[in-house]
């Protein structure tokens, strides 16, 4: 290579192979770098970054064991460590779509798919180091949030003709900091005229923040359109449109969008911790505890693990346990309960997370049908507590409620409502809870019990009190063939119309799109199958 210059800035690698930090070094020395400083591990990297500002950081995916590449990237960026003016460059020799996405939209300068060219590295870090450069007196005011004076920084670069080169990055970081000082008003107004230029996704995503800040929401639908066909858009099409969805009450649709969102780009925990508390309002336990268990195996090592994931994981398997009919997919969830309380004991033992864990304890008996030893658990509870945790507490309701506590359970989710009134919860968690309370007021009992007294009802000959109870089983678990049979069943065999014409033809269509999707226990099959033929009476047994 040919004689270059040498540089001065300072530029951290963060890799834990020798043979590759070797190899980045030399390429790196080749180029007139001299202020190498090599990160093995990811806590030696983040100490490295609080006590130095480096220029560039070279962040490999793979680390040694414990927080990877990517864990680290977030908390670099989430914690602040990592500058506007310092530059990133992820690279890695892993490439699955679901890392790549996620790892840009946590937007590094930079993203280099191993193994690369020694030009293609140089390429990569002049443009970006010669960008860092130019801008650094504008980062450095952004990195301090002086925003009015960055937009007047802006503006003069804008005015300047030699710095052409400049003016696309720039005009986007203009609508960053109008939307970061919530004018929207102004923002619109700049978007727009963006657009009428040239068709920049950052300007479309730009005036749907704006749009739906204003609350013009039809706006706001039609501009995602184009950015959902867009990749470079379409995470952001998805997110927002869940969120749009969610306003207008359409909560599966508004599920759907961050299902398709988190399977493009899965290590978003935010977006996982949204769709479980979507499906929860959905009644969708198998969606509930795909999230749960993606956020445990996705936050292992990072800053974002908290005794609430493993909490989570296992209050979400009990959920979907109780929902299910399969034996051998309740023993499964049931020992994933078990595996999540000693992950949660081995990471977090320290903490006092007694009255948490003998909740779920007395919920996995109740699942188990010992229900004289979950009450005996909770005997001692005290009821009268502040809440210091909406899941904790929620999950304690629920507990109550299942052994048939149904006061306690009332006055413990009254108590839950009137705190997330003068907490001003996430919307979603609200419309939540509220939903909860409402069906255990409605129930007065376990969906399971709730089911068995209306077998009996309806043995009896009470269609519409049987109708009632089961139409409420079905609605709190959807997805239970058993269920969904029962009410099928109901409908079709009353001597009497239970429901309005078009109400029946939904509630059976429903009922068979459940039946059809599980796999039947004989006993259910004859049955579904004498009632689509409706050769014989059908006996009802639960």
């Amino acid at each position: 290579m040919e004689h270059v210059p040498k540089r001065d800035e300072r530029i951290l690698i963060i890799d834990e192979q020798q043979l590759s930090q070797s190899y980045l070094r030399y390429t790196l020395e080749q180029l007139g770098y001299q202020n190498i400083t090599i990160a093995d591990r990811a806590q030696l990297a983040l100490n490295l970054c609080r006590n130095n500002l480096f220029d560039l950081i070279i962040c490999s995916f793979n680390q040694a064991e414990g927080k990877d590449g990517f864990q680290l990237f977030a908390e670099l960026k989430f914690s602040g460590l990592q500058k506007h003016a310092t530059a990133l460059i992820f690279i890695s020799a892993e490439t699955d779509p679901t890392l790549v996405h996620s790892v840009i939209e946590l937007q590094p300068d930079e993203f280099l798919a191993k193994p690369f060219a020694i030009k293609d590295l140089q390429l990569r870090i002049e443009r970006v180091l010669k960008r860092k450069q130019q801008l650094r007196p504008l980062y450095q005011l952004l990195d301090n949030q002086q925003y009015p004076s960055a937009l007047r920084h802006i503006d003069e670069q804008l005015s300047d003709a030699s710095q052409h080169k400049w003016f696309p990055l720039l005009l986007k970081l203009k609508g960053d900091i109008l939307l970061a000082q919530q004018d929207y008003e102004d923002a619109e107004h700049f978007f727009l005229a963006m657009l009428s230029i040239q068709p920049f996704s950052w300007a479309r995503m730009g005036l749907v923040r704006c749009y739906m800040q204003q609350g013009r929401e039809q706006q706001a639908f039609n501009e995602l359109e184009p950015l959902l066909l867009r990749t470079e858009s379409r995470l952001f099409a998805l997110d927002l449109l869940s969120e749009l969805e969610f306003k207008q009450q359409r909560y599966q649709q508004a599920q759907q969008h961050l299902i398709d969102a988190a399977e493009l780009a899965p290590r978003n925990l935010l977006r996982q911790q949204k769709l479980l508390q979507l499906s929860r309002l959905n009644h969708d336990y198998e969606t509930q505890y795909r999230a749960a268990k993606d956020m445990v195996k996705y936050a292992r090592y990072s800053m974002f693990e908290q005794p609430d994931l493993y909490l989570n994981l296992a209050r979400a398997s009990i959920d979907y346990a109780l929902a299910s009919e399969d034996e051998e997919q309740q023993s499964r969830l049931n020992r994933q309960v078990t595996l999540s309380l000693q992950a949660l004991q081995k990471q977090f033992g320290k903490q006092d997370l007694s009255e948490q864990q003998l909740i779920l304890q007395a919920r996995l008996l109740y699942l188990q049908d010992h229900k004289d030893k979950a009450k005996a658990l909770l005997r001692d509870l005290k009821n009268d507590q502040p809440i210091s945790s909406l899941e904790d507490a929620l999950d304690k309701a629920k507990a109550l409620h299942e052994l048939g506590l149904a006061d306690a359970a009332e006055q413990l989710f009254q108590q839950i409502s009137d705190y997330c009134k003068q907490q001003q919860a996430d919307p979603v968690l609200t419309a939540y809870l509220q939903q909860e309370q409402a069906e255990r007021v409605q129930m007065k009992q376990g969906p399971r019990e709730l089911n068995n007294s209306a077998v009996q009802l309806y043995q009896r000959g009470h269609w519409e009190q049987a109708f009632e109870a089961f139409s409420l089983a079905h609605k709190v678990m959807p997805k239970n063939a058993g269920i969904a049979l029962n009410l099928l069943q109901t409908l079709l065999t009353s001597p009497r119309p239970l429901c309005g014409v078009q109400e029946k033809l939904r509630l059976q269509h429903q009922c068979e799109q459940v039946i059809a999707a599980a796999s039947l226990k004989p006993e259910q099959q004859r049955r579904y199958e004498q009632l689509k033929s409706k050769q014989q009476p059908l006996q009802m047994n639960g």
